[in-house]
């Protein structure tokens, strides 16, 4: 069990590192190809759509052609993506390629990074909700939870490290990573038979009484998370009046402060099982939104870093909660399909979050949050009002049949 849960944990990571060790690198390359920001928003965007349109496939099919097989082929896919996404950039440095065919080769490799990297993480989730019992769901999925925000926070610093060789270096790495996970899930992670004997998994739908209540707060988790990455920044310099050099150091301390949280959070988590899915997202969202009223009320640098604390901690409550919610208010064989939702709903906050968040910006700085926080805390209010403790699909269909 325990190399189980190891596997589990690098799997995600290493997919989380894919995802997020290109951010930092990006902006330069782009600049370095000679292309507009304009471009760089569409590669990443799309790279999200992908996302989203692929985290429920991969999903049912972990349900159906069993978890190992799925998460191997997505990191054989980040492989080749990677591969191609470096060749292509590594062709337009080179000045071999440029114009359309560049920005469609850097959009086509991008998407597919998008649609190979759910594979991992909807797999995993789905794994784990296999090998916990109902009562240490919150315990398994605070695991997952916890890569996650590793991966949050070294994705970018080992892309910092790698710059310093080169632009380009990060995407090396990020090719390499994907193939030493699939040796460390080849060997470590036994094999686990599909859990639907059948090509199809039973229908699983997102509106249904309890699912949506969870995947309402994986959107206002994710919401919160991206909003603050995006216009953190932005918001840093204008109301403390800072210069760039100034804002990049300054963000950068915050994101990791809130990064370290997350993941401290989750690790008392993992030794406290008893914490229930719809506990945890409460807290968080008290956490999250006095994160967000410090972020609005106050205007100091130590202000703003408690507030990046406080995120943390509440985003790192909620994450699990939602993870561990949504599972338990399934049927076992829907364990992948409801894995691949929360992916999805991962990707679409990914897509809208960037794109609200800058909109409201430019309008006026105190809106992206204000959004935030009325979305937080519209979810914990009707989350508050719901009846009771999630309770497991299994036990309900189980009682149904009595």
């Amino acid at each position: 069990m325990g190399r189980v849960r190891i596997s589990v944990f690098f799997s995600v990571f290493v997919a989380m590192v894919g995802l997020m060790i290109i951010a930092p690198v990006m902006p330069p390359l782009i600049r370095e190809l000679g292309l507009s920001e304009t471009h760089s928003g569409l590669i990443i965007s799309l790279g999200s759509v992908a996302m989203a349109i692929m985290a429920p496939v991969w999903g049912k099919w972990s349900d159906t052609k069993g978890r190992k097989p799925v998460i191997l082929i997505g990191f054989l896919g980040m492989f080749v993506a990677y591969v191609l996404f470096t060749l292509t950039m590594y062709a337009g440095l080179a000045k071999l390629i440029s114009g359309g065919l560049l920005v469609f080769l850097l959009i086509l490799a991008r998407a597919m990074v998008g649609m190979f990297i759910p594979a991992v993480p909807s797999s995993a989730q789905a794994y784990m909700a296999d090998v916990t019992e109902e009562k240490d769901r919150s315990s398994g999925m605070a695991l997952i939870g916890a890569a996650n925000g590793m991966g949050l926070v070294l994705g970018p610093a080992i892309a910092g490290v790698f710059a310093l060789i080169g632009l380009i270096w990060p995407l090396y790495i990020g090719a390499l990573l994907p193939m030493i996970a699939f040796i460390v899930v080849l060997l470590l992670i036994p094999p686990h038979k599909p859990v639907v004997a059948t090509t199809k998994p039973p229908k699983l739908n997102p509106l249904q009484k309890g699912l949506r209540l969870y995947l309402f707060a994986g959107m206002a988790t994710m919401l919160s998370i991206v909003t603050l990455q995006v216009v953190g920044g932005f918001y840093f310099q204008d109301q403390l009046l800072l210069t760039t050099t100034d804002t990049a150091r300054m963000l950068s301390m915050g994101m990791m402060l809130s990064g370290v949280a997350m993941i401290i959070t989750q690790g008392v988590q993992m030794k406290n099982p008893k914490w229930q899915p719809r506990s945890l997202i409460l807290v968080g969202s008290l956490l999250v939104l006095g994160g967000v009223a410090l972020f609005l009320l106050f205007i100091h640098a130590v202000g703003f870093y408690i507030a990046f604390f406080l995120f943390g901690v509440g985003t790192g409550l909620m994450m699990p909660g939602f993870m561990a919610g949504a599972s338990l208010s399934v049927l076992r064989e829907q364990q992948g399909g409801v894995a691949g939702l929360v992916g999805a709903v991962q990707g679409i906050s990914a897509v809208i979050a960037p794109i609200l968040s800058t909109s409201l910006y430019q309008v006026e700085r105190h809106l992206p949050f204000g959004v935030v926080a009325i979305v937080v805390l519209l979810m914990a209010i009707t989350l508050f009002a719901s009846k009771g403790a999630p309770v497991s699909a299994n036990v309900l269909a189980t009682k149904h049949s009595e």
